[in-house]
């Protein structure tokens, strides 16, 4: 399934993409950690964008790095699995928390395509390592999410809570509900990305809900 969008977006995309691919392909990392996939929500978690790491937040039982930060910007569930056995299959993580609900509109693709494909990068996962437990991040509304937005977010999170129901060792995290989350304080001046205060209220989220995960560690 081709992107739908204008070639010369794509390559100017595809070049910046590949300079943060590379910069994570350098990284060196021991395999069977948690992975992080997914856009830009996971992206800006990261010092490069003035927060503290995902990876220093989220930290096993024993007070151990755990996490693996895999998000890309401005990607959708097509890019995703695009660049899944560079980003993904080398690191044979342990558990894949992965969220695909963003911005397959900009890319031409309806709600049916973009979880088509978001599908095939769990089957891939579930395929290349048969034990790893994967959590489907829902989509959540910002500040400026409108109202038919918003319905489109929850037919999406509708799809990922049922697929989870009828897959083993597949799980849907549902943080659209979660209350803290709420607050109107907890965004950058896009209205979109979370600030400081909003990462650490969704490690405070995702603690809780990978906690027998991170129990591990």
């Amino acid at each position: 399934m081709p992107v739908k969008v204008g070639l010369k977006y794509i390559e100017i995309w595809k070049e910046s993409m590949e300079d943060r691919i590379c910069e994570y392909e350098k990284e060196v990392v021991d395999p069977g950690q948690i992975v992080f996939y997914g856009p830009s929500n996971f992206t800006r978690w990261s010092a490069r964008h003035g927060m503290i790491p995902m990876r220093e937040q989220l930290l096993g039982a024993s007070g151990k790095q755990c996490v693996v930060n895999r998000g890309f910007g401005s990607s959708c569930s097509e890019h995703q699995l695009y660049y899944y056995p560079r980003m993904i299959r080398p690191l044979a993580p342990k558990v894949l928390v992965y969220s695909p609900c963003g911005n397959y509109s900009a890319f031409g693709y309806s709600e049916e395509e973009a979880w088509e494909l978001a599908q095939r990068v769990v089957v891939w996962a579930k395929t290349d390592f048969p034990d790893i437990r994967i959590y489907l991040c829902g989509g959540k509304k910002g500040l400026k999410t409108t109202p038919e937005r918003l319905e489109k977010i929850k037919l999406f999170n509708s799809w990922m809570e049922q697929y989870a129901a009828e897959n083993e060792n597949v799980f849907y995290l549902d943080s659209m509900n979660y209350e803290p989350l709420q607050r109107t304080d907890i965004f950058v001046e896009d209205g979109v990305h979370y600030n400081q205060d909003g990462y650490n209220l969704y490690a405070d989220y995702f603690r809780e809900m990978l906690k027998d995960e991170l129990a591990q560690f």
